[in-house]
């Protein structure tokens, strides 16, 4: 049975097949999600309050004569913030596609779709891999920077100096656990509780490598032999506190319009979402967060200039089609509007991470 294609143009899907599309933004397994869970929003700004450290270092009441007029306390001051959220988009040309289908005779119905779902598909993953580059910036750095598209834009979530100045050295024979330590005790000293980390796995085994680490693990006569990581994990947990271990170690590339001049093939680069030479040391708000990723409503949806078709998971990502004259195009295209947030500046503290004995 023959496609019936919206408005007679092939590769435009209509609304009723455009329900089946089978596209779950979500990554289950994504470390990043852990700390931050995603929320819709209808507002384009983001509005959120956190509080400083040194109120959230517990008060104390007094005693009192029985007789006597109990002292006033005050709240904590909220610190409200603003910020305009950011509109994520890309497109691609699917009459390419249904060129490429009939001069390959495809014109089974379904393996049609597949192809347009797959474009969409394709659009929408790269809308979610901008995303995480956010989420995992605030991690690396406790900023969210944006320089594409002629934006110059950088969003700072106010973490002091002394928050991104520590040095954790993982060679043979550093002290890392002391080195640990010290963070810990500079959060502690803010008022803050370190309950997780995030890194990458090179790190975590050079650590567990490290002789001093084996040492007050497993005793002297262990020196030399790698910790195991459950044991490794346990001990950073019944020792610090350490419950929540991220490994990082995922790639992505930034760059979708580069073709080599030879084949035009596009020629793929790799980035880290986080850096290999970083660890951060963080603290979560009771429902296991540390922030959120607010995802609003893309303009041209708002303003109904376009019937857009939003994924299944809340509709954070929106899908939609049109076409141009000269080129006549068809452009599927996948939008979204999105910015991370960050509670509590206080609850994140980051490292350098060094070997002195490589």
């Amino acid at each position: 049975m023959p496609i019936t294609w919206a408005n007679g143009i092939n590769g435009m899907l209509t609304e009723a097949e455009w329900l089946n599309f089978p596209f779950n933004p979500t990554r289950p397994n994504e470390p990043i999600d852990q700390l931050f869970n995603d929320e819709q929003s209808d507002n384009l700004k983001a509005r959120w309050a956190s509080i400083t450290s040194q109120q959230l270092v517990p008060k104390m009441a007094k005693y009192h004569a029985f007789d006597t007029e109990a002292n006033k306390t005050i709240r904590p001051t909220l610190e409200n913030h603003e910020i305009e959220k950011g509109l994520i988009k890309v497109k691609i040309n699917t009459s390419e596609t249904m060129l490429e289908c009939m001069d390959n005779n495809i014109s089974v119905p379904d393996r049609l779709l597949d192809y347009v779902f797959n474009d969409a598909r394709t659009l929408a993953e790269q809308v979610k891999t901008r995303t995480l580059v956010a989420k995992y910036e605030i991690m690396a750095t406790g900023k969210v920077t944006i320089g594409e598209n002629n934006l110059d834009l950088t969003i700072d979530f106010g973490l002091s100096n002394n928050q991104k100045g520590f040095t954790l050295d993982i060679g043979a024979d550093s002290d890392v656990f002391g080195a640990i330590q010290s963070i810990i005790d500079a959060a502690k000293a803010k008022g803050v509780v370190i309950n997780g980390i995030m890194t990458s796995r090179k790190n975590i085994t050079k650590m567990r490598q490290n002789s001093k680490v084996q040492i007050a693990i497993n005793g002297n006569i262990a020196s030399g032999a790698t910790v195991r990581r459950s044991t490794f994990d346990d001990y950073l947990a019944s020792e610090y506190g350490i419950e929540t271990i991220i490994e990082a170690d995922g790639i992505y590339n930034p760059d979708n319009e580069a073709f080599t001049a030879s084949t035009s093939v596009a020629s793929i680069s790799t980035l880290r979402y986080f850096p290999e030479n970083k660890i951060t040391f963080f603290a979560t708000m009771p429902n296991g967060r540390i922030g959120a990723g607010l995802w609003g409503v893309p303009p041209a949806v708002k303003n109904k200039l376009i019937s857009a078709t939003g994924s299944t998971e809340g509709r954070y990502i929106y899908i939609d089609q049109f076409t141009e004259r000269d080129p006549d195009v068809l452009w599927t295209r996948a939008s979204a509007v999105f910015i991370p947030i960050l509670v509590n500046p206080d609850s994140l503290f980051i490292a350098d991470v060094v070997d002195t004995g490589a």
